[in-house]
Order: structure tokens, then C-alpha cells, then sequence
């Protein structure tokens, strides 16, 4: 058994004997909370002409406990088991030794005075609606930082002030981690958020001078008025950061912007039906100028909620992403839900065909989204999917002879 679980099996006992049994029993102290979920997938994603489908089954579990020793103080450990069945093996007399922690963390309310809360540990970090940071819940594992945050709350206000640890590196020599230090302020009245958090990059691959120095500002907006729902979100990053390539290092000045809005109208009556357009926008780099770099960095988002559920274009490409977007959702039985999703996809500035190196095209292409939900077994949910994607005929090496990828998949979530 590795260090970091004994710690934690021996923080764990150390409470249960702190509160006493009695306490325990009556649960005031101590309680706990947990979730299994089995995912299992279809995947044909890919649109070459030489392909293979691929079918796997994802199982996550996670036990969390709390325990509140006072009304001021508050510790969380969240255990994490991830794993996707068969890999490497089951059936045999071996460990795979997955289970990790996924958070822990403690609270301090009241902190120095009224209404500032210190947390620090490893927890998850979700902001408005999690377009700029989210613990990806889709994901078999989540995301979870490492660090420290202070909140100061009051009636019309919130502020988060937080240092979020990415990479530590101990060198002797000199700094080479990765942190993050930033501020979000939230005016539930206004129903708005602000925001704005650094970036520094300092693990350099011993070229001092490359480093990566990003700021990121912005805002979002968010509104609910009797059937019409709206949120609007922008964010402009700056800063500096080293060209890829070498041996010709070259630091390039960081101008780029996202821009992402939704409006929705929602039905009065028992189908609950709701019917929205969005349009998503991430800034690209035409490549012209080596000094600068105007493609937006999607980095901590939870990307399975925007672009498409086949997740085709989570990471931050070079030439940005458009995103036009059309949904719709409906109950049509009690405890049921089922919807569909259309994205037309475009690249923000022209790329080279995948298919003909001689063309510049910002083509990209349209994924369609099916989903059914069912809360109609007590205690567990259930939800399923169906997606295709259209890709243009120079988004794929094979052109005209591209195919249309699919994916397909069926989760199960029990929560305790």
C-alpha cells in the first residue's frame, strides 16, 4: 500500500475516534456520500476511410466523507476509483491499485473575521457555467486543483481569491512550476460574474527566456426572466509565451479572445420543452506574424458541455473554433427527458486541408446530438446517447471518400 493511503486511512480513523460513536451514530459529526457510474460506449468517431469501431466500458466510484468537528470547521476526503474494465486485465490475482484521492480538502468559516472562508487541499473548482473553469463531471476521472482559496462573502457579493498549484517542480536551481493566481467575483443581484486570473508557466526546459506569462479577463453574464433564459460570457487573454519550435526560440505576444452566448425560451406545461440557439467563438492565429499569437486557450473549461458530446474539438487549436448552435429538450413522460443538439463548426481562420495541402479552407463540419434521461428507476439514473458527425471534405485526409463518424453511448449513475 502506497504512503499516501495509509495518511489518509489514518486520518480517517483518527476522526471516527475524535467524535465518539455516540456521535457518529446520531450523525451530526460524520456523514458520508458516494456514486458508481458505468459508462459504456460505442465508438466510431473517426471519418477515414480505414477505421474500426471500438467499444469499451468506463466505471467510476467515488466515497466521500465530512466531517464537521465544529460549525466553523469542516474537513472532505473524496476516494476515487477509475478504470476502464478489462484494462489491463480483471480476473486474475493481481492490484491495478487505481483508487486515488480526488479531493481533500478542509474549510475554515469565519476565518480572522465575519464572512472570509479559507479552503485548501485538492477540491474542485467550478465557476459560473463552467465555460472557464469545471471539474469536467463527464470525465471517468474529473479534474480536480491543487492550492488554496480565500472567499469573502456578504448579501450583494462574492470574491474568491485563489493560487492554484499545476506543476510543481523542485529544481535546486531555479523556479521551474506552474502556477495559477487569480480573483473571481460574483453579484448575484446583477446576476454577473467577473473574473480575471494569471498564468505562470516558469518550467522553462532550460532556456530561461521561454516562458509562458497569460492573463485572462472577462466576464459573464447570466439572466432568467419569466420563460426567457440568456447567458453571455467573454474573456480576452494576454501575456507572452515561447514559439514551439527550436532552436529559434521566440517569445510571441498573446492577443486572443473567446466569445460564447446562449438564449433559450422555455414552454409552460408538462412537456417542460426549452428550444435555444448559441454561438461560440474562439480566436485563431493566421500563423503571418511569428511575434504574435492570437489563438484563445481553452485550459480549464469542461469542455463536454460545449462543442459537440463527441468532444472532437475540446483541445485549442491554432486556427480557433466557430461554434453555431442549435437545441432543444422535452419531457415526454414523467421522469423522462430527451433532446437534440445541431453545431456547424468553422474554423476562425483558415487552415490547411487535411486533404489537399494546396487549399486554405475554414470548413470544418456538423455533428448532430440525440439524448435520452430517465429518472423513472428510484435511486439511479439513466441516460443514453446517440451522435454523428459530418465532416467537410477537407477535414479528413480521405476527401470525397471520408465517412460519417458516430458514437454511441449508455451511462448508468447511482448515487448513495
Amino acid at each position: 500500500m502506497k504512503m499516501y493511503r495509509i495518511v489518509v486511512c489514518g486520518l480517517i480513523c483518527l476522526a471516527v475516534m475524535a467524535i465518539g460513536a455516540e456521535e457518529i451514530l446520531a450523525g451530526d459529526k460524520l456523514s458520508f456520500d458516494g456514486q458508481v457510474r458505468l459508462r459504456n460506449e460505442y465508438d466510431l468517431k473517426s471519418t477515414d476511410a480505414f477505421r474500426h469501431s471500438e467499444v469499451f466500458h468506463d466505471l467510476r466510484t467515488r466515497i466521500g466523507l465530512k466531517f464537521e468537528p465544529t460549525d466553523e470547521t469542516m474537513v472532505y476526503i473524496q476516494l476515487q476509483d477509475s478504470r476502464r474494465l478489462g484494462d489491463p486485465s480483471s480476473g486474475e490475482l493481481t492490484s491495478t491499485n487505481n483508487v486515488d484521492l480526488h479531493q481533500v480538502y478542509f474549510e475554515i468559516s469565519d476565518a480572522v473575521f465575519e464572512g472570509v472562508t479559507i479552503k485548501a487541499g485538492r477540491f474542485e473548482l467550478n465557476y459560473g457555467n463552467q465555460r472557464m473553469f469545471g471539474s469536467v463531471g463527464w470525465h471517468n476521472a474529473g479534474r480536480s486543483w491543487e492550492g488554496g482559496l480565500l472567499s469573502y462573502r456578504k448579501e450583494q457579493f462574492r470574491f474568491d481569491f485563489f493560487n492554484l498549484h499545476k506543476m510543481e517542480i523542485n529544481d535546486e536551481d531555479y523556479n521551474r512550476d506552474f502556477d495559477i493566481f487569480g480573483l473571481y467575483g460574483k453579484f448575484p443581484k446583477l446576476q454577473f460574474d467577473m473574473f480575471a486570473f494569471y498564468e505562470s508557466n516558469a518550467d522553462t526546459n532550460f532556456f530561461v527566456q521561454e516562458q509562458l506569462k497569460r492573463f485572462n479577463i472577462g466576464g459573464y453574464y447570466h439572466r432568467k426572466h419569466e420563460n426567457i433564459d440568456f447567458n453571455l460570457q467573454a474573456v480576452f487573454q494576454f501575456g507572452e509565451k515561447p514559439r514551439d519550435s527550436l532552436p529559434d526560440v521566440v517569445i510571441q505576444d498573446i492577443s486572443a479572445f473567446m466569445f460564447a452566448t446562449e438564449a433559450g425560451y422555455n414552454f409552460e406545461g408538462k412537456c417542460k420543452a426549452r428550444i435555444a440557439a448559441g454561438f461560440d467563438y474562439s480566436s485563431g492565429d493566421d500563423g503571418k506574424d511569428s511575434t504574435k499569437y492570437e489563438a484563445y486557450t481553452n485550459a480549464y473549461y469542461t469542455g463536454h458541455k460545449f462543442r459537440g458530446y463527441m468532444d472532437k474539438f475540446i483541445p485549442s487549436e491554432s486556427y480557433g473554433l466557430v461554434d453555431i448552435m442549435l437545441r432543444g429538450k422535452f419531457s415526454p413522460a414523467k421522469k423522462w427527458t430527451a433532446g437534440a443538439d445541431f453545431h456547424y463548426f468553422k474554423a476562425a481562420e483558415d487552415y490547411t486541408s487535411l486533404a489537399d495541402d494546396s487549399t486554405q479552407t475554414s470548413d470544418i463540419g456538423i455533428e448532430l446530438d440525440f439524448t435520452v434521461a430517465s429518472k423513472s428507476i428510484k435511486g439511479a439514473t439513466v441516460t443514453g446517447g446517440f451522435s454523428v458527425f459530418f465532416a467537410d471534405e477537407h477535414y479528413s485526409p480521405y476527401g470525397d471518400d471520408r465517412k460519417v463518424g458516430t458514437w454511441a453511448y449508455l451511462m448508468t449513475t447511482v448515487n448513495f
